[in-house]
């Protein structure tokens, strides 16, 4: 831990001296301990350090949201910016057997429309990734998902049908993009969210917020569950016309890219063959399904590919 030093020391401080060990957890775009303490059990500190392209703006939804979704804070800093949160027992979604999340499915749809609707009733001004002060770092909507998605598509040239998935929809469904400036959450996967020992639905690790539609936040929900129990759900529940059950597939797709252009940044091999957590399909597999249910012929584009 003696690489970790300056930030056990931050962690004492902010416990007042009422540490008795920490471990190190992990670290990506931020870096995360677990503390044990003399008087109040096992908490876990985060420091926010935002060592990729966009920001993790945790903190700024417990000025938005009903803190009971959300994990309990000891105490937060910001600068350097870090929390430290009380320990939560219970299961992320992918840990649940069939039967939990049967038993639990309507629950679990319920808060997470919740999360959406609430986030989203936030606006901010301009689009795409927000800065360090919540505004859009882009002009328009059709700007930043153009970029965006391009520079995905780039990162899979070398799989078919990943690398022109984007520009097939674009061309076919451009109409559909229509830009909003909504808040947005778009890191909700199976891990992401956890139902307690209590029966209560936490968001644990709810990470980056954009500027866009609404239904952009859904479309990387449903991204992980698509062909699951709780994507039926969801379903169900919004009750969407024609267009939107478009656009929902649409952002399914391009959330998906996004997660497999991270994965091949990260040197993991075989993304055809990649599963989302708390499914048993693969990206791969459902991209192609929801090309198929948007009027993309696959095969044509495998063809292009050759």
């Amino acid at each position: 831990m003696e690489e970790y030093k300056n930030y056990v020391d931050l962690i004492t401080a902010a416990l007042n001296g009422d540490v008795k060990k920490v471990d190190f957890v992990s670290e990506t775009n931020n870096i995360v301990f677990k503390v044990q303490t003399e008087t109040q059990g096992i908490v876990y500190a985060k420091f926010y350090l935002n060592r990729s392209s966009h920001i993790d703006h945790e903190m700024d939804l417990y000025d938005i949201m009903d803190r009971k979704y959300l994990k309990d804070v000891v105490t937060s800093f910001e600068s350097p910016k870090f929390a430290i949160f009380k320990e939560l027992k219970g299961k992320a979604l992918d840990e649940l057997s069939a039967e939990e999340i049967e038993q639990n499915k309507e629950k679990i749809v319920d808060s997470l429309i919740y999360f959406y609707e609430t986030v989203g009733s936030k606006k901010a001004e301009g689009f795409g990734l927000l800065d360090d002060k919540m505004h859009g770092t882009s002009q328009s909507f059709q700007e930043f998902i153009t970029n965006r998605q391009m520079d995905t598509e780039k990162v899979l040239g070398k799989y078919p049908v990943l690398n022109s998935a984007f520009s097939k929809i674009y061309a076919k469904h451009k109409d559909l993009l229509v830009g909003d400036n909504s808040l947005v959450p778009i890191d909700t996967n199976a891990k992401n969210v956890m139902l307690t020992d209590d029966g209560n639905v936490k968001f644990i690790d709810p990470g980056e917020l954009i500027s866009a539609p609404k239904l952009m936040g859904y479309g990387d929900f449903v991204a992980h569950t698509y062909k699951t129990p709780l994507y039926d759900t969801l379903i169900e529940k919004l009750d969407l016309s024609k267009e939107d059950e478009q656009r929902l597939r649409i952002y399914a797709v391009f959330s998906s890219l996004n997660v497999l252009a991270f994965l091949e940044k990260l040197g993991v091999p075989d993304l055809d063959k990649v599963i989302p957590y708390g499914n048993t399909n693969t990206f791969y597999s459902m991209i192609e399904e929801h090309l198929h249910e948007l009027g993309i012929d696959t095969q044509e584009l495998d063809a292009e590919e050759r």
